[in-house]
């Protein structure tokens, strides 16, 4: 009886499993076509010739939906990232690019993936920051940390810089294990903001007024980047 059972509910799990997978799919189909506001629960049960009340027992909203669509975003951007790094080696500099460089590619090509992502607020640093948000972070984060310990570059000295956003900047080190001089994390932080700051406005489409093609800049941002972390700037391929 325990077997047949267990039997049992490992068919329904993966028939849940499935099913959710599938309304996922749909909905990240809608996102990409008709952006945020074409994505709705009774939409995606039409689509699927499910009943909205039959979808509610899956997402008990569209925002624990998109929390889970998001999830897979997440996911799959890291991949991406993840594989540019194994393609690029172990030369520093060149994963570095490499892993900036597919980010932004992946960014591009995704619009309206992207913009659901990183408009939303995935917990903060005191909640229970979920899996895949803290895995596409650590990506680069460690990538950093790997740089600066193999070959430490100039930092600004504590003195210089704002203590309260020091305190922030140690936090966030903390929610990943590491303890790194402050110096080091501001240098982290700006690189960061500074590159992802141009992805974010190339995707949302408010670099035209300047440039038609934003990738010149872009390399322009990252050769800066890659010499206040002392490594040598990689042109694209």
């Amino acid at each position: 009886m325990t077997t047949q059972t267990t039997t049992t509910e490992s068919r329904r799990d993966r028939q849940r499993a499935a099913t959710e997978a599938e309304i996922r799919g749909v909905a990240r189909r809608q996102l990409a076509a008709h952006g945020m506001e074409g994505v709705s629960l009774r939409g995606i049960a039409r689509e699927m010739g499910m009943t909205a009340p039959a979808l509610y027992r899956y997402f008990a909203s569209l925002d624990d939906l998109v929390e889970a669509l998001c999830a897979d975003l997440f996911g799959d951007v890291s991949d991406v990232i993840s594989a540019a790094l194994d393609d690029a080696g172990e030369d520093l500099a060149a994963r570095m690019h490499a892993a900036i460089r597919a980010f932004r590619r992946w960014a591009v090509e995704h619009p309206a993936e992207f913009s659901m992502m990183f408009s939303r607020e995935h917990d903060d640093l005191h909640g229970d920051k979920p899996e895949e948000p803290l895995r596409f972070a650590a990506l680069f984060f460690e990538l950093f940390l790997t740089m600066w310990r193999a070959q430490p570059f100039p930092v600004p000295p504590a003195d210089e810089l704002n203590p309260a956003a020091c305190a922030q900047l140690a936090e966030f080190a903390g929610v990943h294990g590491v303890d790194v001089e402050p110096g080091a994390l501001w240098v982290f932080a700006r690189s960061w903001v500074r590159l992802y700051g141009v992805i974010c406005m190339e995707v949302l489409g408010q670099l035209g007024f300047m440039f038609s093609d934003v990738q010149p800049y872009f390399e322009a941002e990252l050769a800066a980047v890659a010499r206040e972390v002392g490594i040598a700037y990689v042109p694209p391929a």
